[in-house]
């Protein structure tokens, strides 16, 4: 590797790890600004809701008029208290205050202020007088990054009685600027580290390695027949003179076998996890969802039986069997919708799982299903008739998976013993 690729890739390598942490740390600010105003809006709301919530405004105004502490006044200013102290770290004050032309007085306040305390006007709420006195829109302001929010609290009859003022801490990207900028600082200066430390180390770090690697791959090589891959030449650049040219080129006849490798080994997963005969999902790969199954907010199953198989294929063969799987397994198949789940448990048995059905869509496919029934799988001409039985089970919120699944089997033998009935069909 020649030394100009060195301090080339280098200065790269410096350039785009300096680049990474400043906007790292631009956008790591940018994110806690952006939720820690959200959060900061949401605290508020939730603090003003419980703070309306609590507050019953009829005694409250009783309280201001009379200056009397009942057991119900006391209550309230305790649970505001108790509500600031928890959420200490982002709301500095909770007020209920009666505003005048004067000033304001305070009815309840988590910041210890007692009844009737006086509270002079700012120059903020100075500009907003008359919305105070009036009570009839919430507001909010900004002061020293701070955000106070102010929401009328009316009686039952319409009266105002007083505004609800929740005053936040200092909001997060104060709070953490220092500590975000000592990290990235330090994040920063062990980069700068690291690209020297990088460029001093780079010829005998990386050249020789890639050079063994590409003698290998070489090796490898020789042993195996021509392949030809299309369009290597746009990923690897055999044209250059230095290690990675000779990499790309050893690479180049690798992909090949590498295609070849992948392409298998996708081949060799599906046949792991597919029924061969009807290409839905095996019971080996129901048993991996089995848990998955048993998380979901709502379920349906689907339980699916073939009537007469075994006497199918001891009469008529086992290719008349399969004819029948084959048809009901593309019966079944016009049921999926995303989300949906199709295994062959067995012989003669299918499972449908829908994890986002409806039991509008279940009663759906149900009404499909006995407007169908009996829905006759073999062929005119057979001497056997083999039909499909069915039965279904749904849940929402808090189930048993087993039960719902025993449930579906139950009512697929209830539609077997039926359809027996019905078609006068041998007990086997």
């Amino acid at each position: 590797m020649s030394r100009s690729l060195n301090k080339s890739f280098g200065l790269f390598v410096a350039v785009i790890l300096v680049l990474f942490v400043l906007i790292s740390f631009g956008v790591s600010y940018g994110c806690v600004h952006f939720i820690g105003s959200h959060y900061s809006e949401r605290t508020a709301s939730a603090a003003l809701d419980f703070a309306s919530l609590t507050i019953n405004a009829d005694n409250a105004r009783q309280s201001f008029k009379t200056r009397i502490k009942s057991d119900d006044y006391e209550s309230v200013q305790n649970k505001l208290a108790a509500y600031q102290r928890s959420n200490s770290d982002i709301i500095n004050r909770i007020s209920l205050v009666s505003f005048s032309n004067t000033a304001g007085v305070y009815i309840y306040d988590s910041g210890g202020e007692p009844l009737g305390s006086r509270l002079d006007y700012t120059s903020y709420t100075s500009s907003v007088k008359a919305e105070l006195i009036n009570g009839r829109n919430s507001m909010s302001h900004i002061s020293n990054g701070r955000l106070t929010v102010y929401r009328p609290l009316r009686t039952v009859d319409d009266n105002l009685c007083g505004i609800v003022i929740v005053e936040l801490q200092e909001p997060f990207e104060t709070q953490y600027f220092k500590f975000i900028a000592a990290v990235f600082g330090g994040l920063l200066l062990l980069s700068l580290i690291f690209v020297l430390i990088f460029v001093l180390h780079l010829k005998k770090k990386i050249s020789s390695p890639l050079r063994k690697i590409s003698n290998y791959i070489d090796s490898i090589k020789k042993n195996e027949k021509e392949q030809k891959t299309a369009d290597a030449s746009v990923i690897f650049d055999d044209s250059r003179n230095d290690e990675i040219g000779q990499l790309s080129a050893s690479l180049k006849t690798l992909l090949g076998s590498i295609d070849t490798g992948e392409r298998d080994l996708n081949q060799a997963i599906y046949d792991a996890n597919h029924d061969g005969m009807t290409q839905h999902w095996n019971k080996r790969f129901y048993h991996s969802m089995e848990d998955s199954f048993r998380k979901c907010d709502a379920l349906c199953i689907i339980y699916f039986d073939v009537n007469n198989l075994k006497l199918m294929n001891d009469t008529l063969g086992h290719e008349s069997g399969d004819f029948v799987i084959k048809r009901a397994a593309n019966y079944i198949r016009e049921f999926l919708e995303d989300g949906d789940y199709c295994f062959r448990m067995g012989g003669d048995e299918f499972l449908i799982v829908m994890t986002k059905s409806s039991i509008r869509r279940l009663d759906k496919v149900m009404d499909k299903l006995d407007k169908d029934s009996p829905y006759i799988l073999s062929r005119k001409s057979d001497s056997v008739k083999c039909s499909l039985s069915y039965g279904c089970s749904y849940a929402k919120g808090v189930f048993s998976y087993d039960s719902l699944l025993a449930e579906a089997e139950e009512n697929m033998y209830m539609k077997k013993a039926e359809l027996k009935r019905l078609l006068n069909m041998p007990d086997r």
